[in-house]
């Protein structure tokens, strides 16, 4: 394996369709879960259901607790009694309807009703009594009534991005063959338009964390990934971004992540945003932020520096006598300079928290690009003949 696979997200149909034009040497996929994007010519259609992962048992477990994590939007809020408990019922119903091939609308439709109890069958005929998975949907169903009754209500809720029918034929659209994505060095847009992105995060979620963890299995012969996530925590809140971030690039897996300002990352994240700055080894800011709270933290890791300061000492007329200097504290970038940003730069922080200007290329002066950057044009003038 000599290329990167890429997970792209966005919001708009446009990535997906120039990098179609532009690249014709890898497969380009398109995750669609709001069923409102045309797929461009020679862009292939996957699906994603965590049902795939829920065939074994302990994949299973994983499946429900990355629906928990995403409908709780706040890891720190999410290990309440309701949640864990309402885990611990998906779990096994998940494993239940991936052994008997239901499909993701019907194990919906089953939560919703309450209506579980083949589930349980299939789970026994496949295992017998005694396993995990069988006493921990016994369990839960042996719950006191009120009880059970809130279980059941914190379980549906974790289904709520599912209920839609786009939703519900995205995952039966056919899978992303994981090998053949990683090995050819190909391309996966999820594309997740604004106001579709409640319903669809737990299937976007999903299929992002079912390809890094892939490529962690496949890092010794050579899987490399790139995510390049923008809009990350409206279009990829990745629940357990940290631990991406800081293990994956020992294991194949190197994040781009896109940010408007860090009041996004505070709403989806909480107080673990607020290290989202030191988490990444490089980051580059923009200007136009007017989040205060953003501007600030750049400034207090920008440091203070000191510099000399003249001072003219006149007589009682005005006129210069003499001419001193001393010196005076101040803050190396200010939070107006982050706001007002210069053009065609952006402010680059490093791993230790240097920062300085740097100059930034436009895509169309990169050499790097221009044989891409010629295909698609040489594609758009055969498309509108």
């Amino acid at each position: 394996m000599t290329t990167d696979a890429c997970v792209v997200t966005s919001t708009k149909d446009d990535v997906v369709t120039t990098m179609a034009r532009a690249r014709r040497d890898v497969a380009t996929l398109l995750f669609d879960p709001s069923g409102t994007v045309a797929t461009p010519e020679g862009v292939t259609r996957v699906g994603y259901s965590p049902l795939r992962q829920a065939r074994r048992w302990d994949g299973a477990v994983l499946a429900a607790r990355t629906l928990l994590d995403v409908a709780r939007r706040n890891v720190e809020r999410a290990e309440d009694h309701w949640s864990e408990r309402a885990s611990a019922l998906l779990a096994p119903l998940l494993h239940a309807a991936a052994l008997g091939g239901e499909s993701l609308s019907e194990l919906a439709n089953r939560v919703d009703e309450r209506r579980v109890d083949e589930l349980g069958d299939v789970l026994v005929t496949h295992y017998g009594e005694r396993h995990a998975s069988v006493a921990t949907l016994r369990g839960v169903l042996a719950t006191e009534e009120r009880e059970r009754s809130s279980i059941w209500s914190t379980a549906a809720g974790l289904f709520a991005g599912l209920r839609t029918d786009a939703a519900r034929a995205a995952s039966l659209e056919p899978p992303v063959d994981l090998d053949a994505f990683l090995s050819g060095g190909h391309h996966l847009h999820v594309v997740s338009p604004s106001r579709h992105q409640a319903v669809a995060t737990p299937l976007v979620v999903g299929l992002i964390d079912e390809v890094v963890h892939a490529t962690y299995e496949r890092q010794r012969q050579g899987a490399r990934l790139l995510l390049a996530l923008d809009e990350l925590a409206n279009v990829a809140p990745l629940p357990r971004l940290s631990s991406i971030v800081s293990e994956g690039g020992g294991q194949g897996v190197v994040t781009l992540a896109c940010l408007q300002d860090l009041s996004q990352a505070r709403a989806r994240w909480g107080a673990s945003a607020d290290g989202l700055l030191s988490l990444f080894p490089s980051t580059l800011v923009l200007g136009g932020i007017a989040d205060r709270a953003t501007l600030e933290a750049i400034e207090r890791i920008g440091g203070r520096e000191y510099v000399a300061v003249p001072t003219v000492h006149r007589d009682h007329r005005g006129r210069a006598r003499s001419l001193s200097s001393g010196w005076a504290e101040r803050s190396r970038v200010t939070a107006s300079d982050v706001a007002r940003g210069r053009p065609g730069h952006a402010l680059a922080l490093s791993a230790t928290n240097d920062l300085r200007w740097v100059a930034l290329t436009p895509y169309y002066a990169d050499p790097g690009l221009a044989r891409y950057r010629e295909r698609s044009r040489t594609r758009s003038r055969d498309l509108e003949r």
